[in-house]
């Protein structure tokens, strides 16, 4: 039996112990040093991932330093579930933020386990619902509203994702790139740094190589009422 903890609505903690103990007992576990590519976009390779322990950063662009946060995941949640499913090429490029264990489980296995294990099948298209949910939900945060609005709104993603409170505030160690973070939010690097510059004049962040602490959360909450 693997031993992990997660957010009740993730992937592996909707599944039964018994479930849990199958998928274990298929799958093969695989360890990623932080900042190691765990699967490029564009790959033919068709393993889902389940994340024991560390985060991973989902990206889709096609240069290094450019794209779009599609995710961060975390413990509990399964990853590249898409091409184990249809055998199309990875979408996104995924990324150890930290020291990552996962569970890695060939396509052919997968279906295997969902033919003794209906409840698996059913546990990964409720975590498709859910991300089909949240990238509608994201479409509509960064599509529209102010530039101030759409970076504010990133922040506390990230907050939400990572963050860790600390005396002064909400810690967030950034994997992400300035260009990756300006193209999240539907922005210029230019208009990103404008807004930024904005926030710590506020007194609301600080800012530095790869890091935000966030001060005053309820005034970013205010910000995008």
């Amino acid at each position: 039996m693997i031993a992990l903890t997660g957010p009740a609505g993730t992937f592996w903690g909707r599944l039964s112990p018994a479930e849990q103990a199958a998928f274990a007992a298929a799958a093969t576990r695989s360890g990623f040093a932080a900042g190691e590519v765990i699967v490029g976009q564009g790959e033919q390779t068709k393993q889902v991932y389940v994340v024991l322990s560390g985060h991973i950063k989902v990206i889709a662009g096609a240069a290094a330093g450019h794209g779009v946060m599609l995710a961060v995941c975390g413990p509990g949640e399964v990853l590249g579930e898409l091409s184990a499913i249809d055998g199309r090429p990875r979408s996104a490029t995924m990324t150890a933020i930290d020291a990552v264990d996962v569970l890695s489980l060939p396509a052919v296995r997968l279906q295997g386990l969902c033919d003794a294990h209906p409840r698996i099948a059913w546990s990964l298209l409720e975590v498709i619902a859910q991300r089909l949910r949240e990238t509608d939900q994201q479409r509509a945060e960064y599509g529209g509203g102010s530039t101030m609005q759409r970076v504010v709104t990133l922040l506390l993603d990230l907050a939400n994702r990572l963050g860790k409170a600390g005396v002064d505030g909400v810690h967030i160690a950034s994997p992400f790139t300035q260009q990756e973070l300006a193209e999240t939010a539907s922005t210029s690097r230019e208009s990103m740094a404008r807004v930024l510059r904005e926030l710590r004049e506020e007194g609301v962040i600080t800012t530095g190589r790869g890091q935000f602490v966030i001060h005053r959360m309820e005034r970013l909450r205010e910000l995008v009422r």
